[in-house]
């Protein structure tokens, strides 16, 4: 079969996927510890911050949604946002982590307000740029090829900023390490995306400007299995406790002589890692094998048995732990490649539904669960120092002797409860019905449509 996507072209998807997972991922693994240990914030205030950021994002995704799916241009229904993004992203992450003095009441001003812009700037080129991912290519097999090469590339560049902090924490003060990455990773992500915008097309996008804001909020909701792929992803969310843990444990839990805290996360990211690398290598293998359902329910019941296990044996030995956590990892790597592909192709069942496709807003919520998981972890992880009694540091990057009860939840917060939050996906999993003969028709059914309105001149994919 002829590639569509290639060249230039397939590694600004690739390019922009390692700017986005580098970004994401330096909320998700640090943003928690800058404000406990180096802004030295209130973890309620930090609770009430996550809630909030939350709130918004509930507001602004789909609206970032329904803007691109209203927008018509010679560029575009996407890349135009793209383009703005990457200035306001890398703006934004730049400064993020920045350790400003001055009051706690400063302190905690500065701090709400880097997160909640990186949440809104994170919205406004994320919800496009997802989106042209699905209008790439018309052909579905080659779409989901190109979803799993932007998460497999993605989550190999989202590990590049543990080893900056292993590399940097050797010659940089601890107030300063975070500032530093989120310099380094702002301006990669800038680059990132401008790129992205300069090397894709748009070529199987829908008009979809003319249909009133309340009609495009219907079709949507008659998309039953991307409601089902997301609710999967959002009941499996305490997995993203793992990432805001992680430097906790790293910290205060796995200590070993001579090694900075660091190397033990980048060696902590390595165990896990591994299997997280090894379940986004097998999945697409998998769901083209077997489907999505059996390939979710298969690895989400990894996921939960051997997290589960390894909280029970790590109670004992820690070292023990790791090969459980490793086997873990492999629901981590499956649970973030799935979302993606499932999403895509239910835009094929909500045109063959509806007639219509929906990219902007279907992909906007798409990216509000990933905020929502994101969020549930930082949430979960405060919630589950504030339980444990963490003590903080008196001064920014100190590090304060803690319990054996503090510690032993925090290594609960990385395996016992995401191990309940896989238990939990595999309920809507179980129910996914866009499988088999019926998606077999329905796709065949689709096709038919097309051709037809081809014939008819009504339908002209855009060549720019």
């Amino acid at each position: 079969m002829e590639r569509t996507v290639k060249g230039k072209e397939k590694f600004a998807y690739g390019f922009a996927a390692v700017g986005s997972y580098m970004v994401a991922n330096i909320v998700s693994s640090y943003s928690q510890y800058y404000l406990t240990n180096i802004l030295i914030v209130s973890p309620v205030f930090i609770l009430v911050l996550m809630i909030v950021g939350r709130i918004i994002d509930m507001c602004t995704d789909p609206v970032m949604g329904v803007i691109v799916d209203k927008t018509n241009t010679k560029h575009g229904k996407m890349r135009p946002y793209v383009r703005i993004g990457a200035f306001v992203i890398g703006l934004v992450t730049i400064f993020m982590y920045y350790p400003v003095g001055g009051s706690i009441e400063w302190r905690s001003v500065f701090g709400a307000l880097m997160y909640i812009g990186f949440g809104l700037a994170y919205t406004f080129v994320d919800v496009p740029a997802m989106g042209m991912l699905s209008v790439a290519t018309p052909d579905k097999d080659e779409r989901a090829s190109l979803l799993s090469y932007y998460v497999t590339v993605g989550s190999v560049g989202g590990l590049l900023p543990a080893a900056m902090l292993f590399v940097l924490q050797l010659f940089v003060p601890e107030r300063w390490v975070y500032f530093v990455i989120s310099a380094i990773v702002g301006v990669v992500t800038f680059f990132a995306y401008s790129y992205l915008y300069k090397h894709s097309k748009e070529r199987f996008s829908t008009s979809t400007e003319h249909i009133k804001v309340k009609d495009m909020l219907k079709v949507v909701a008659k998309n039953k299995p991307m409601t089902l792929a997301l609710l999967t992803s959002m009941l499996a969310s305490p997995r993203y406790m793992i990432m805001g843990v992680a430097i906790y444990i790293a910290t205060y839990v796995v200590v070993i002589p001579g090694l900075t805290s660091g190397t033990v996360l980048l060696l902590l990211y390595l165990v896990v890692g591994a299997g997280m690398f090894a379940g986004i290598l097998l999945t697409p293998v998998a769901y083209k094998r077997i489907g999505y359902k059996k390939t979710g329910l298969l690895f989400g019941a990894i996921g939960a048995v051997f997290l589960g296990a390894g909280f029970g044996v790590g109670l004992v030995n820690i070292y023990a732990a790791l090969p459980f956590m490793t086997i873990g990892g492999l629901g981590l790597g499956a649970y973030n490649t799935l979302p993606y592909p499932m999403v895509g192709d239910s835009l094929d069942y909500l045109e063959w539904k509806t007639g219509e496709r929906m990219e902007g807003i279907c992909f906007s919520l798409n990216s509000f669960v990933t905020k929502f998981n994101n969020a549930v972890g930082a949430f979960g992880v405060m919630l589950g120092l504030i339980v444990c009694n963490f003590v903080q540091p008196s001064t920014p990057g100190a590090v304060e002797a803690q319990s054996e009860f503090t510690v032993n939840g925090m290594y609960a917060l990385a395996t016992l409860i995401p191990a309940a939050g896989f238990l939990l996906s595999l309920i809507p999993m179980a129910i996914y019905d866009y499988t088999g003969k019926k998606k077999e028709n329905i796709l065949r059914e689709l096709e038919e449509r097309r051709a037809a309105k081809a014939e008819k001149g009504d339908m002209v994919p855009d060549e720019d």
